[in-house]
């Protein structure tokens, strides 16, 4: 529980930045302020100093309150090890842009000119490296696979199995983002309204996605726009099985690829683990895992005989 509590208080840590940084440095600063540099290292985009205040704090803010959501919800899985790594890079980043781009704008105000100082922003992103190392070691991943029983099927009889999956956790860190990169654009970098796109695919796709098995194999479609996301014939599983998926375990949320295997993670919890051909695996997390495994256990035995 310490472990947890430090890790939580080093992501809010990063706001005492813009908070000394305003006290410092806001009477000494040009109206407006550089805020983006053009490829010849001119300032080409500027903003107040209020705003870029103001988006830092509220930056920060998000980051702070994203951990304290894993560390109520997620602090006994990976997950939150995760949780608290992104939120803290996040939150270092942010403050080390503020101060870089602030001392740039200070030492020549008449023509502010993209400098080294920009360095503190990568050792900002470091700082979700001190959080993760703070939180400790990820718990143990889950459980060991299980092979599933053959769904009794008879010789000519036909059977499917279809679902609908959602992610909250996804669509909320999508829509969280959009935030911030909202409030960006209005206030700082207007260019930044074409990064909206991000946030929007990641809704679009993982929202809701529909899940079928049947005798072509596994499919994986976003419902909302009708996208195939995923496609393995029936002849390519050699086995099926099922497993507690621990998301840290293959690689976090969202669709994961990863040397030899790959997986749709949208939780912690049951899921479908495939055995494909040339020794891939996949996986998918959804409820009664055992009903889809049986199937394509059975499907996989009569195409075979």
């Amino acid at each position: 529980m310490r472990r947890v509590s430090a890790a939580v208080i080093l992501v809010w840590l990063p706001l005492v930045v813009p908070v000394v940084g305003r006290v410092a440095w806001s009477d000494r600063l040009p109206d407006p302020i550089a805020t983006h540099w053009g490829p010849g290292g001119g300032a080409d985009r500027f903003s107040s100093f209020q705003a870029l205040f103001a988006v830092t704090l509220l930056v920060g803010a998000l980051c702070g309150g994203i951990a304290l959501v894993a560390a109520a919800r997620l602090r006994s899985t990976p997950g939150f090890r995760f949780a608290v790594t992104a939120a803290g890079a996040t939150a270092g980043g942010t403050a080390g842009a503020f101060v870089a781009t602030a001392q740039m704008n200070l030492a020549d105000p008449a023509d502010p000119r993209l400098s080294w100082w920009l360095v503190l922003f990568v050792v900002g992103l470091a700082w979700g490296l001190v959080v993760r190392q703070v939180a400790g070691p990820s718990p143990a991943t889950g459980s060991a696979p299980e092979s599933a029983e053959p769904l009794p099927l008879g010789p000519d009889e036909r059977a499917a199995f279809a679902t609908t999956l959602s992610s909250p956790l996804l669509t909320g860190a999508a829509a969280l983002t959009g935030a911030v990169v909202l409030a960006l654009a209005l206030t700082v970098s207007p260019g930044l309204w074409v990064v909206l796109l991000v946030p929007l695919a990641v809704t679009l796709c993982f929202a809701r996605i529909r899940v079928t098995v049947d005798r072509r194999g596994l499919r994986l479609v976003a419902a909302l726009i009708g996208l195939p996301l995923k496609r393995i014939p029936l002849a390519r599983i050699e086995a099926a099985q099922t497993a507690t998926i621990e998301p840290g375990a293959w690689g976090g949320w969202g669709y994961r690829i990863l040397p030899g295997r790959s997986a749709l993670v949208l939780r912690r919890g049951p899921g479908l683990v495939l055995h494909l051909d040339g020794g891939r695996q996949f996986a998918v997390t959804l409820d009664r895992p055992e009903v889809p495994a049986g199937l394509l256990a059975a499907l996989g035995t009569r195409s075979k005989g």
